[in-house]
């Protein structure tokens, strides 16, 4: 609503006597009507019409704002006759609102049906040629979420052969998304197929394949443009690993994930990085790929595993940098509380303890000394631990013994703890 209050500076609207006269005579019937007033400002150049145009819809964001969705029902049908504005820039407005507040309107309201989203969407893709190819684009998703594939595929078909003069030009892009979810949509119906089982039907195995050959051209075309395509490289790689072209899939990924003419996506890396580990890659693989990984989201929670590959290295520097890897998931706040975080933690600083490698335990720790004493081992911590999560307490006094941080205040809320529980058990 705030692009919209923008647009029409609904935020300077001051309530009038002549506003509120106006808005009684758009409230005045069970289907109300815009009021083609006069304007009565000399001063002003909007016209009674516009006015009326403009306080409806205010009505309207109030209406929907407080939840009220049968009322801004029945005054977007009164804000409706603006498509009838003949000055072009602000049919195309009124289009686009109509558009948006409908489709929200229509998702809230109790009555709402399929029929009545159907036409919604045609009365604009009627109305609004500019966006065209969008509203075939939602209202494919929506006939989608209803299960209506076949009717989701004809909206997709009629939009991706859509032309309309120097439009056509513009909206290259949508149309270039919807050709994506041509394929996207045939990978579903693939699916379906899948489901249904192909060694007992071998109509279904031909249909199957067919809905394959369709799918994959378009899919492949689309992901082969740089762009961030993830459910379409997910898609395209399943169907490919079905056929068993496993070095066909390796393929997609890592030119998704590696190719430089594609913007950074760490989803791309966490892709190649599943692929690799479902078909046993060799380690030295997965921790290459969770290495770039990091350095794009270092608190991932692949983190974890990558630790535990780096703990089977037999290089000192990797070691460390396991260590590194798992205190700095402990330096973001969504990790604080976290068990499994303080548990790979615990595991690193034991082994390296049971390795004699003691030094590169010390030594990352003056690192983040300060930060960390104030961060996890104040005695509130300790309280709040106690309290909530007795596991967590004992990890984190483990992980404070190693660190040779064993007299703070922290650790004092172990021994209450334990006493506690001896005198119930």
């Amino acid at each position: 609503m705030d692009d919209i209050e923008a647009e029409l500076n609904l935020s300077d609207v001051n309530d009038s006597s002549e506003d509120e006269r106006i808005l009684r005579n758009i409230k005045s019937g069970s289907l109300p009507r815009l009021a083609h007033l006069p304007s009565t400002n000399a001063r002003s150049k909007e016209t009674g019409f516009h006015k009326s145009a403009r306080l409806c819809l205010k009505a309207i964001r109030d209406a929907m704002l407080h939840h009220r969705w049968q009322e801004a029902a029945r005054y977007l049908a009164a804000y409706s006759q603006t498509l009838e504005e003949t000055t072009r820039g602000r049919q195309t407005v009124a289009c686009e609102i109509i558009w948006r507040l409908g489709t929200e309107i229509l998702q809230h309201h109790p009555n709402s049906q399929l029929e009545d989203f159907n036409a919604l969407y045609e009365r604009m893709k009627n109305s609004g040629v500019k966006n065209y190819a969008k509203i075939c684009l939602e209202h494919s998703f929506h006939l989608l979420l209803n299960g209506n594939f076949n009717d989701a595929k004809r909206q997709l078909s009629v939009a991706a052969s859509w032309k309309y003069g120097k439009y056509s030009a513009s909206q290259s892009m949508e149309l270039k998304l919807i050709h994506a979810y041509c394929g996207f949509l045939d990978y579903f119906i693939w699916c379906t197929k899948k489901s249904s089982g192909i060694s007992s039907d071998a109509n279904t195995s031909r249909d199957m394949h067919s809905y394959f050959r369709q799918a994959s051209v378009t899919l492949q075309e689309i992901i082969t443009q740089p762009g961030v395509w993830d459910p379409f490289v997910l898609s395209y790689v399943d169907m490919l690993e079905f056929y068993n072209d496993q070095e066909g899939a390796l393929k997609v990924l890592q030119n998704y994930a590696y190719n430089k003419d594609y913007p950074s996506n760490p989803n791309a890396h966490v892709y190649l990085y599943q692929f690799l580990k479902r078909h046993k890659a060799p380690p030295a693989k997965l921790m290459s790929t969770l290495k770039v990984l990091h350095c794009l989201v270092p608190s991932h929670e692949l983190m974890l595993e990558y630790c535990s590959l780096l703990l089977t290295s037999e290089e000192e520097q990797d070691k460390l940098d396991c260590l590194a890897i798992a205190m700095n998931l402990l330096d973001y706040p969504s990790w604080k509380y976290d068990l499994n975080a303080w548990c790979s933690l615990l595991k690193v600083l034991k082994f390296l303890k049971q390795k004699r490698l003691r030094h590169l335990i010390f030594k990352e720790w003056e690192k983040r000394r300060h930060l960390w004493l104030v961060m996890h081992y104040r005695t509130c911590h300790g309280k709040k631990d106690c309290e909530e999560n007795g596991k967590l307490l004992l990890v984190k006094a483990k992980v404070s013994k190693i660190l040779g941080e064993s007299g703070r205040g922290y650790n004092r809320f172990v021994c209450k703890r334990e006493r506690f529980k001896c005198l119930f058990y």
